[in-house]
C-alpha cells in the first residue's frame, strides 16, 4: 500500500485524535480572500486574491494560485499579473492540466471594465494558454468537465457601469476540437453560481431565485430553454444535483425586514414531464437560527454551515433532498467565522480555506 504524506500524518496521530481534529494548517503569504479550492490525489490547489497590490488604488487586486501537498506544504505559487484587477474565480484539474477562470480589467467605484479568460496551467504552475471569453460582470460559476467538454457560466454586461443591463451565458468549450459553443439567456438572470452537466444536459443556476422570471438556463436534447421555479419570494440558491430523472434545487429564505420566517426549500424538477414540486422546512423545525450560503455538494446531498438555535454554535450539516440531516460536524471558530468559507468534505477528511489560512481536519 502506498503511504501518502496525508495517510502518514493520520496514522502517526490516529491514536490521539477524536472526531474532527485539526491535522495541519498553513497560513497564506499573499491571499486575503479565497475563491476556490481543488483536491486531486496528492495535490491541493487554492485560488484567491489580495487587494495589497503595487497599484494600491483600493480597487485593484492580485490573483494567486497555490499548489500544496497533503501536509499543506506549498509546492509552488502562481501570480497572474501585476496589472489592475485580477481574480482567479474557479479552478478544476483535469488530467495533467489545471483550468482556471480568470477575470481581469479595471475596476473603479463607478465602473467595472472586466474581461474573463480561460487559463490553462500545467502541473508545474506555468501558464500555457489563455483564451479570451468576453466582457464579464461579477464572478462566474464553477467549472465542470463533461466528456471532452469544459463547461461554465458567467454574466455578460451591456456596459461597464453597475447599472448596465446584463444577461447570462453558458460556455461549452471542447478541449479536443478547441471549439466553443455559447448559449445566452433571453433576459436578465441572477449571477451564475453553479453549473450542472450530465450526458448532453446542461443546467445553469444563479445565486438568487427571483419571483416572476426564469431562474435556470437549460440545454437539453439539443434545445435551449429557461425554467422558472415560480417562487413567491426572492430566495438564495444553495446547491443543486441530479439523481436519475430529478433535478433537486436547494434554496433558503434567510428572512428580511418585516418577514423573518426563515426556511430551507427544495425544488424538484422532473426531467421526464417537466413537473416542478417543492418542499419548505422552517429553520425552527430544523433547530437552526441562521445559515451561511457557502455549501459543498456530494452530488446527492448538501453540506451546509448553520447556526444551532440552542447553543449558537456553528456546525456543518449534511442534509439530503428530503431535509433529513445524516451527519453533523462542529465548525472551528478559532479558524473561521462561517462567512466566505471554501470547503470540501470527503473520505473522512475536511479541507477548509478562508482568510485565516487553509486547514485539513480528520472527521471520522
Amino acid at each position: 500500500m502506498k503511504i501518502t504524506p496525508l495517510l502518514f500524518l493520520i496514522l502517526s496521530f490516529g491514536t490521539l485524535l477524536s472526531a474532527q481534529e485539526l491535522l495541519t494548517k498553513s497560513t497564506f503569504d499573499n491571499i486575503e480572500y479565497v475563491e476556490d479550492i481543488e483536491w486531486s490525489s496528492d495535490d491541493i490547489y487554492c485560488a484567491g486574491f489580495s487587494f495589497k497590490t503595487a497599484i494600491n488604488d483600493g480597487n485593484s487586486s492580485d490573483a494567486y494560485l497555490v499548489n500544496y501537498d497533503t501536509t499543506l506544504k506549498p509546492k509552488w505559487s502562481l501570480k497572474i499579473s501585476d496589472k489592475h484587477s485580477n481574480k482567479i474565480n474557479s479552478i478544476i484539474r483535469y488530467k495533467d492540466k489545471i483550468y482556471a477562470l480568470v477575470t481581469q480589467g479595471k475596476i473603479s467605484p463607478q465602473t467595472e471594465d472586466v474581461f474573463i479568460s480561460l487559463f490553462t496551467i500545467n502541473l508545474e504552475g506555468v501558464i500555457e494558454n489563455k483564451i479570451s471569453i468576453g466582457r464579464a460582470f461579477s464572478s462566474p460559476s464553477n467549472i465542470v468537465i463533461n466528456g471532452s467538454n469544459l463547461i461554465f457560466g458567467y454574466k455578460v454586461p451591456d456596459g461597464i457601469t453597475y447599472s448596465a443591463d446584463s444577461k447570462s451565458e453558458i460556455i461549452n468549450y471542447n478541449l479536443a476540437t478547441k471549439k466553443m459553443v455559447r448559449y445566452k439567456s433571453s433576459q436578465y438572470q441572477a449571477t451564475p453560481k453553479k453549473i450542472l452537466a450530465e450526458k448532453s444536459d446542461i443546467f445553469l443556476f444563479g445565486n438568487y431565485i427571483h419571483p416572476n422570471q426564469p431562474n435556470i438556463m437549460a440545454y437539453r436534447n439539443g434545445k435551449y430553454s429557461e425554467i422558472s421555479l415560480k417562487s413567491s419570494k426572492t430566495e438564495y440558491f444553495l446547491d443543486s444535483y441530479i439523481n436519475k430523472n430529478i433535478v433537486t434545487v436547494v434554496c433558503a429564505f434567510p428572512g428580511v425586514y418585516g418577514d423573518m420566517k426563515k426556511y430551507l426549500k427544495f425544488y424538484y424538477i422532473n426531467l421526464n414531464n417537466n413537473a416542478i414540486n417543492s418542499k419548505s422546512i422552517p429553520y425552527e423545525k430544523l433547530g437552526w437560527s441562521d445559515q451561511n450560503f457557502d455549501t459543498y455538494s456530494t452530488g446527492s446531498s448538501s453540506w451546509l454551515i448553520i447556526e444551532n438555535h440552542q447553543t449558537k454554535a456553528l456546525q456543518y450539516v449534511l442534509i439530503d433532498n428530503t431535509g433529513k440531516i445524516s451527519k453533523t460536524l462542529n465548525f472551528d471558530r478559532d479558524n473561521g467565522n462561517g462567512s466566505w468559507e471554501r470547503y470540501m468534505i470527503k473520505e473522512g477528511m475536511l479541507l477548509n480555506a478562508n482568510s485565516s489560512g487553509i486547514k485539513i481536519y480528520k472527521t471520522d
